[in-house]
């Protein structure tokens, strides 16, 4: 019984992590209560004498009284278990949350970064085999992976890289470029032990006087291509040729490489090389400062603009006008694939609307748009009055 009470106990203090332990618990206590009402049907079927009735009923009466108190245990546990789970599944505890600790920067646990080489990593031989040429398609986030990538691939066939060609033809639109976003001269300086980045491709001699910029050939890379793809058909065509444009590039360099060296330059690229340029540092700065200034923040990246929508075929909450805009967009840009817009939502596919995650409340703070939001009319007296349904907003 003492037992009993100890877990009875503990069953209102445990956290989230003991719930399978517990509710094993609560089955074998279950277990055993079915074990005792099978030993009281045996004894009521056994043809007994007098003396032996004596002892059955002291041995009934023991057992009534050990599956009465099994089964007020049964109950109390699952009431103390349910008690903390709420309406929506979630569990909840009794004990206060100290919300301040939910904004420290969690413990390292004695880890700490370093994407510089551990082993023999020598500089880049005088001598490349030629140049090699990226353009870095999809979205920022896309990119950002792809000129890491780019810088790998560069180290794997020993080539000169170019600055990296960034996609201004899909959605955004933006003719920026890499000098426009990112420190060029930082990024060729970090990288001088790891591979040779030029800004352009250089002249050579033609059959007239004036020189001519060196031509690459075009190359599709395959999705997720291995480092020997690089090592062999790249490579080759590098030889020949002096320069190889591979486009497009977004995932076209495996992931999983088991060499930690080739991982740890995507980590310098990513988390030192790449620096933007200080107008777009200074002004990041403010805005975030700007937010501090009122408080704790989250900042989200919905996803909800039109190329996003287009390609997950999230087009059910749309007029049928604006439905008929995303299906075209999607069949210019995306490969055909079947989708069943009501389905899409349902499976999770789908960003959330910015009605869905900000509500309609007037005393909401309604910040951290980026960049361009698709959005459509039916909003337009959140974000402002006459707003078009597919209009682009630069916020």
């Amino acid at each position: 019984m003492g037992m009993v009470i100890e877990k009875l106990v503990g069953l209102g203090t445990s956290g989230v992590e003991s719930l399978p332990n517990e509710m094993a618990w609560l089955a074998g206590l279950a277990e055993e209560i079915l074990d005792l009402e099978e030993q009281a049907r045996k004894m009521l079927g056994r043809r007994v004498g007098h003396r032996q009735i004596k002892q059955l009923s002291g041995g009934m009466k023991a057992l009534a009284g050990q599956l009465s108190v099994a089964l007020l245990v049964l109950l109390l546990c699952s009431v103390l278990l349910f008690s903390r789970i709420g309406d929506n599944g979630s569990i909840y505890y009794s004990e206060k949350i100290d919300v301040g600790k939910l904004w420290v920067t969690a413990s390292s646990g004695g880890w700490r970064s370093s994407s510089a080489p551990r082993s023999n990593w020598p500089s880049p031989p005088t001598e490349s085999n030629g140049y090699l040429l990226v353009r870095c398609n999809g979205g920022l986030n896309q990119q950002r992976s792809a000129i890491c990538n780019a810088v790998l691939a560069a180290r794997i066939m020993n080539a000169t890289l170019v600055l990296p060609e960034l996609d201004t033809n899909s959605f955004w639109h933006d003719d920026s470029g890499f000098p426009g976003i990112y420190d060029v001269d930082h990024f060729i300086k970090s990288l001088k032990n790891d591979v040779r980045v030029v800004a352009s491709l250089p002249e050579i001699p033609s059959a007239g006087k004036k020189k001519k910029k060196m031509k690459a050939l075009q190359l599709r890379p395959p999705r997720d291509a291995p480092p020997t793809w690089y090592t062999t058909v790249a490579l080759e065509k590098m030889k020949e040729h002096g320069a190889i444009y591979l486009t497009p590039f977004s995932h076209r360099l495996v992931e999983e490489i088991d060499d930690p060296e080739y991982q740890r330059l995507r980590c310098r690229v990513n988390y030192h090389a790449l620096r933007f340029k200080p107008h777009i540092m200074k002004l990041s700065s403010t805005i975030v400062s700007r937010l501090r200034a009122q408080g704790h923040f989250m900042a989200i990246h919905l996803r909800f603009e039109m190329d996003m929508l287009a390609f997950a075929g999230c087009y059910d909450i749309f007029t049928s006008e604006e439905q008929k805009k995303l299906s075209k967009y999607r069949e210019l840009n995306f490969a055909k694939k079947r989708l069943i817009p009501e389905e899409r939502r349902a499976i999770g596919k789908c960003p959330l609307t910015p009605e869905e995650l900000l509500g309609s409340g007037a005393n909401q703070t309604k910040s951290g748009l980026s960049g361009f939001m698709f959005w459509a009319q039916r909003v337009g007296p959140e974000l402002g009055p006459g707003m078009d349904p597919y209009r682009p907003v630069r916020v």
